[in-house]
């Protein structure tokens, strides 16, 4: 009886991890990341116009002047470590996955 529940854990564990694993693989491959950064990178109307009037009257220019950081850091203390778990368990539910599915295919070329 025992076993079984361990069992049963073990099953559970490995589709929530699996699963954990499928949602980071798409969102890193659906480009949400990069969507992301390169929203960070867009000029507003307004300094599209200084930047304008600035080269028509010769200023030095410095790219960073332009940028408007409009992200909040929300990070503290308990998200950081949240983050590495998280980063921590996608690694190695990738390693697990990956291999499974090696002994799989090495299964299957054996028979």
């Amino acid at each position: 009886m025992k076993n079984k529940k361990l069992n049963k854990f073990f099953k559970y564990l490995f589709y929530t991890c699996f699963l954990s694993f499928l949602t980071f693989y798409v969102a890193g491959e659906s480009g949400y990341y990069e969507y992301n950064q390169r929203k960070k990178m867009t000029f507003t109307k307004e300094q599209i116009e200084k930047f304008e009037e600035d080269v028509k009257q010769g200023k030095n220019i410095d790219i960073t002047e332009y940028l408007e950081n409009t992200e909040q850091n929300y990070q503290n203390k308990l998200s950081k470590t949240t983050l590495k778990i998280s980063e921590g368990i996608s690694k190695y539910t990738k390693k697990g996955v990956e291999l499974i599915f090696t002994r799989i295919g090495n299964m299957i070329e054996e028979t």
